[in-house]
C-alpha cells in the first residue's frame, strides 16, 4: 500500500496476450451489421430487406418489427426523468444520424455490411431540432409526442436564502458558458458478442463494458430472463472513460439474435459508428450569476442549466445535469444557491457520461463566472479563490444538493494548501512578471479549482481465496478498463497479508465469478473495490491466524505474520505457510469449533455517502499573434484523493485526464450543422490532440484522508479532466484581455479566436 511499483497488467498487454471482443472466434459465429438513419429526423414509411436477403452469406435481417418495441431502461433513476427511452431498433421513426433501424446477420463481417447497404428505407423527412435551444422555443417540433414538449426533464435545486443573499450583494457578476458536445475516443471501440443455450436456457454475452453486472439486469429486464440464466463477460477492454457506463441498443440486439438464430453472433463497431452513435457529452449552456461583495466574497450563486440531451435518454437517465446542478458550487463558503435545470431533446446522438459525468461541466462555469469576479473587482484571481474556499475546520460541509440521489456533504479536504502549492509548483508569481515585462506577447494564466464526486456506492464486491500453492485469487465486482485496478487492489491486499502483490490474482468482469458487482466509473474502484478487498484481506487474515494458533496448538496473540506465513514469536522454525494453511482448511480436515471450510472471504463493502477530491490546476499559456494557435508553456495540477495506493498509476491517470481536458478545452467538438446533420463523422473531422499537444505536467498531492472509509482513500481516475477546460479558458481570457476578448465557449480554435478578436 503506497509503493510506487509497475502495473501487474502490463506485460501481458504489452505482449499481445489480451482478449478483447475481436479476439472472439466462436464456433459457427454469424457477423453483424446495422443498417442505420441517413436523416436526423424522418418517418419511417418502409424498410424493405428483400434485396438485402439476396445477397450471398447474409443470413437474417431483422427490424423492430421482428425484435419487439424494447426500450432501453433507466439504470439511475431521477423522479424529474420522463418517458423517452431508446428502442433498440428505430420504431416507427428515426430521430439521430446514425440510429439503428435493421440489423443484419452473415457468415462474414464484410457480407454483413453488404446486406446493411442493401436495406432500402423509405423516409418522410420531418422539420429537425438541431440544438437545445431551439427544442425549448415555443414553435418546436415535437420529438417525443407523448411528451408535449422537447424536455427529457426539468428540475430545481435550491439552498439557503438566495433572494437575500442577492439582495445584500454590493454586485451581481454574471456570465453565460457554453461547454461544446465531445466524448471520449477510445482505441478499442465497442463490441459485443453472444451464445444463445438453447437446451439450458441460457445466454453468455460477451461486451466490452464498464459494468457487466448492470447490463445483466438490464438484459434480463429486456429478455424476461432470470438473472441467473444470463452470464455477462467483459473481456480485456480498450479504454472506456464513461462511454462504455451505458446499456447500448447492440448490446440487446445482439442478445436477442444469437437466441433467435441459434448461432453465437458477433458485432464490433467502426469507428464512424463510434462517432455517430456511441455516448456524446458535455454539451450545456450555463447562465451563471453570482452575488458577492466588493471584497470579493461570494454570498451566493443563481444558475440555469439547459443540457442537450440528444434524442434520447438511455440507462443513465438524466444523470449528467443532476451532477452538473449538483457540483457548481465547487470549493466556495456559500449556502444560498438556487439552480433551474432543463434536459432538452435534440435531433443529435444520446448523450450520457464522459470522464466526469457533468462534473466538468460546473467546474467550467463556476470557474469562469469566478474569473469574472476578479476581473471586474481588480483583484487577483488566486486571492478571490483563497478568500472563499471551505476551510479545512468546516468540514464536513453539507452543500445542500444531492446527487445520484445521494446528498452531498464534503468529507473532508484542504483546499487553500492545494491552491498554494499549485501557485508555487507552476511559477505563478513568476509568471505574472514575465507577462508585465513583456506586454507585446499574449501571455495568460489561469487557475480552476474543482470538488469531485467519487467513491459513489451503493456497494462493490470481493472475493478472496487462498490456494494451497500459496497464490491468491481476488474476484472484484469492479470492471476495470486501463486504469491499474488489478495491480491496486493487489497492492491492498499484499499489505494485509505481507505477500508480494505479484501472488495475487485479480479476476473481474465475469458475472458468474461473484453475484453482486456495480462496475467501474465515478471513480469509485479505489474507494469501494478497495475496501471491499481490504475487508476480504483482514477476514482472511483473521481466520489464517486462528487456524494457526488451532494447528500449531498456541494463542493467537502468539503469533506473528511474515512473508506469507504464520509462525510463533521467538520460534520461527515453528511456521505454516497461507498455502498450507488453505490445505489444511479443506472441507473433511479438523477445524476449531464453528469454522467453516476455505481459507476465503467474500465482503460487500457499502458506500451510502460518496467520498470528494479535489484539485487546482493551474495553466499557462501564449497565444500566437499571428496563426492564433494557443500553446501551453506550462500546467500543473495538485490534487488530493487522500492516501495513495499506488503513486504511479495515480500521477497516469492525472495526465491521462489532463490530456483529455486539453482535447476538450482547444480541439474536440462533435459538431452538427443547423438541420441536425452530423459533420464530424471520421478522425478526419473530429480533431484529438497528439503528444505534441501535450505539455509536461507538473503534478503534487495533498493528502486529507476520508473519514467514511478504513482505508481513507477518495477517488481520482476523473480528476485530471475535471478542470482543463476552466484552467485554460481562463488563461485564454488572460492572454487576451487587453484586446477585449471574453471567452464564453470552447474548444478555442483558432477560428473562433479570431472572430471574438474581430468583435472585440
Amino acid at each position: 500500500m503506497g509503493a510506487a511499483m509497475r502495473r501487474l497488467e502490463d506485460p501481458r498487454l504489452l505482449r499481445g496476450q489480451a482478449t478483447f471482443i475481436e479476439d472472439l472466434e466462436l464456433p459457427r459465429q454469424l457477423h453483424v451489421a446495422f443498417a442505420r438513419g441517413e436523416y436526423p429526423h424522418a418517418r419511417l414509411r418502409t424498410i424493405r430487406v428483400a434485396d438485402a436477403l439476396q445477397v450471398a452469406g447474409v443470413v437474417s435481417v431483422a427490424t423492430a418489427y421482428d425484435l419487439g418495441a424494447r426500450r432501453i431502461p433507466a439504470v439511475v433513476p431521477h423522479p424529474a426523468l420522463r418517458p423517452c427511452g431508446q428502442p433498440i431498433l428505430a420504431d416507427g421513426a428515426v430521430r439521430y444520424v446514425g440510429e439503428p433501424i435493421a440489423v443484419v446477420a452473415a457468415e462474414t463481417r464484410a457480407t454483413a455490411e453488404d446486406g446493411a447497404a442493401a436495406v432500402q428505407v423509405d423516409y418522410e423527412p420531418l422539420q429537425p431540432v438541431p440544438s437545445a435551444e431551439a427544442a425549448v422555443e415555443f414553435s418546436a417540433p415535437v420529438l417525443h409526442q407523448q411528451l408535449g414538449d422537447n424536455l427529457a426533464g426539468s428540475f430545481d435545486v435550491r439552498v439557503g436564502d438566495p433572494e437575500g443573499a442577492f439582495a445584500a450583494a454590493d454586485r451581481v457578476v454574471r456570465g453565460r458558458f457554453y461547454v461544446q458536445r465531445y466524448s471520449g475516443m477510445p482505441l478499442e471501440a465497442r463490441g459485443v458478442a453472444a451464445v444463445w443455450d438453447a437446451g439450458r436456457n441460457r445466454l453468455t454475452l460477451w461486451t466490452s463494458t464498464q459494468w457487466p453486472h448492470t447490463v445483466r439486469e438490464a438484459l434480463a429486464k429486456l429478455l424476461e430472463l432470470p438473472e441467473q440464466a444470463i452470464r455477462v463477460i467483459a473481456p480485456d477492454v480498450g479504454g472506456g472513460f464513461g462511454i462504455k457506463q451505458d446499456v447500448y441498443p447492440e448490446e440487446v440486439v445482439i442478445a436477442l439474435l444469437a437466441r433467435r438464430l441459434g448461432r453465437p453472433v458477433k458485432w464490433v463497431e467502426s469507428r464512424r459508428e463510434h462517432l455517430c452513435t456511441a455516448v456524446h457529452a458535455r454539451e450545456q449552456w450555463h447562465d451563471m450569476q453570482l452575488a458577492v461583495r466588493n471584497d470579493g466574497t461570494i454570498l451566493g450563486m443563481r444558475a440555469d442549466v439547459l443540457s442537450d440531451q440528444g434524442a434520447y435518454t438511455r440507462s443513465l437517465g438524466i444523470l449528467c445535469p443532476s451532477l452538473t446542478a449538483a457540483g457548481l458550487p465547487g470549493p466556495y463558503r456559500f449556502h444560498n444557491y438556487q439552480c433551474h435545470v432543463r434536459v432538452a431533446l435534440t435531433n443529435k446522438a444520446p448523450a450520457a457520461a464522459y470522464r466526469g459525468a457533468g462534473q466538468p461541466e460546473a467546474v467550467f462555469a463556476t470557474e469562469r463566472v469566478v474569473d469574472r469576479v476578479a476581473q471586474e473587482l481588480g483583484l487577483d484571481p488566486a486571492d478571490v479563490r483563497r478568500r472563499n474556499f471551505i476551510s479545512p475546520e468546516e468540514f464536513p460541509w453539507e452543500v445542500g444538493t444531492e446527487s445520484a440521489q445521494t446528498p452531498v456533504v464534503y468529507d473532508s479536504g484542504n483546499y487553500a494548501e492545494g491552491l498554494d502549492r499549485v501557485l508555487d509548483l507552476g511559477h505563478y508569481a513568476d509568471w505574472r512578471k514575465r507577462q508585465k515585462a513583456e506586454p507585446e506577447r499574449w501571455l495568460g494564466i489561469g487557475l480552476g479549482a474543482y470538488v469531485m464526486l467519487t467513491g459513489l456506492g451503493p456497494h462493490e464486491s470481493s472475493l478472496l481465496r487462498v490456494d494451497p500453492s500459496g497464490e491468491l485469487l481476488l474476484v472484484t465486482g469492479a470492471s476495470p478498463h486501463g486504469q491499474g485496478t488489478a495491480t491496486a487492489l493487489a497492492q491492498i491486499v499484499a499489505s494485509q497479508l505481507d505477500i508480494a502483490p505479484s501472488a495475487v490474482t485479480v479476476l473481474h468482469g465475469d458475472t458468474d465469478a461473484i453475484p453482486f458487482g456495480v462496475g467501474t466509473y465515478a471513480s469509485r474502484n479505489a474507494v469501494v473495490a478497495g475496501n471491499a478487498a481490504h475487508a476480504a484481506a483482514r477476514a482472511v487474515r483473521a481466520k489464517a491466524f486462528a487456524l494457526a494458533a488451532h494447528l500449531l496448538e498456541v494463542e493467537q496473540a502468539d503469533l506473528e505474520l511474515s512473508e506469507g506465513g504464520i509462525h510463533v514469536r521467538g520460534a520461527p522454525h515453528r511456521r505454516i505457510t497461507l498455502g498450507q494453511l488453505s490445505a489444511a482448511a479443506a472441507p473433511g480436515k479438523p477445524l476449531p469449533e464453528g469454522m467453516p471450510p476455505g481459507l476465503e472471504a467474500t465482503h460487500y463493502f457499502l458506500a451510502p455517502r460518496a467520498t470528494f477530491a479535489s484539485g487546482v490546476h493551474l495553466a499557462v499559456v501564449e497565444v500566437d499573434r499571428e496563426t492564433l494557435a494557443v500553446r501551453i508553456l506550462e500546467y500543473a495540477v495538485v490534487s488530493d484523493a487522500g492516501p495513495l495506493i499506488n503513486p504511479v498509476i495515480v500521477d497516469g491517470q492525472i495526465v491521462g485526464g489532463v490530456a483529455q481536458g486539453i482535447g476538450g478545452a482547444l480541439y474536440e467538438e462533435l459538431t452538427y450543422d443547423e438541420q441536425a446533420n452530423f459533420l464530424s463523422q471520421s478522425l478526419m473531422d473530429y480533431c484529438m490532440p497528439s503528444a505534441g499537444q501535450i505539455p509536461p505536467i507538473a503534478v503534487a498531492h495533498v493528502y486529507t484522508p476520508s473519514p467514511l472509509n478504513p482505508l481513507g482513500v477518495k477517488g481520482l481516475g476523473e480528476g485530471g479532466a475535471m478542470a482543463p477546460p476552466a484552467a485554460i479558458a481562463n488563461a485564454v481570457e488572460d492572454a487576451l484581455h487587453s484586446a477585449g476578448v471574453r471567452i464564453d465557449r470552447t474548444p478555442l480554435t483558432p477560428t473562433r479566436l479570431a472572430a471574438l478578436l474581430r468583435r472585440g
